[in-house]
């Protein structure tokens, strides 16, 4: 006895949308563990930190604000809600990302904020206008040949907690127990950079 054929149902329509849904789906079921192991534990700024951290940087609607290490998203997603910004946040962990674009769903600002599972000492940060940053003091050290070198003249470097060595910050506040430091790109930085 042979059953009758039936057509499938037809495909929904592919639109930019449901693409940007389909790959960000096929990317984190596709990474489920870190690259390597993360350089820091995760801990991250308190709403009172990351409201003064973004203060200190003077973030405004016309800033692309990169934050490297950015856990669940929390910096990007407040410079995209409350200072008009756009963010792109970078972590090695794929749990976090995923943590990230819940948050930045929830928060509705997922048009203007993107994560990357990447290696921070990798990430392209050439279009960063502020970069955010709560790291350890080492990594600051080691990353800070790449801010200068990839980072325009006048963007601004913000760290919460640790200081970038003979690097003397700009402006150092306190802010719900930590200290802030914030850095401006200059010519001359960019000029001695190998």
């Amino acid at each position: 006895m042979r059953l009758p054929v039936r057509p499938l149902p037809p495909l929904p329509a592919i639109t930019p949308h449901l693409t940007l849904l389909l790959l960000a789906a096929s990317g984190a079921m596709a990474q489920t563990r870190p690259l390597r192991a993360p350089d820091v534990r995760y801990e991250p700024s308190t709403t009172i930190q990351t409201v003064a951290m973004l203060r200190l940087a003077n973030v405004t609607k016309n800033d692309v604000v990169y934050d490297l290490g950015c856990g669940d998203g929390r910096l990007v997603i407040m410079a995209a809600k409350e200072f008009g910004a756009r963010g792109v946040g970078v972590d090695i962990d794929p749990v976090r990302i995923r943590e990230s674009l819940t948050n930045a769903r929830q928060a509705g600002v997922e048009g203007r904020v993107r994560f990357r599972t990447q290696d921070l000492y990798d990430t392209d940060i050439r279009e960063a206008t502020v970069v955010m940053l709560y790291l350890w003091p080492d990594m600051n050290l080691k990353l800070r040949p790449k801010l200068w070198k990839d980072l325009r003249v006048g963007a601004r470097v913000v760290s919460n907690a640790h200081g970038m060595g003979d690097w003397k910050p700009d402006k150092h506040i306190l802010a719900d127990g930590a200290n802030l430091y914030l850095w401006y790109i200059t010519a001359a930085l960019k000029k001695a950079t190998p």
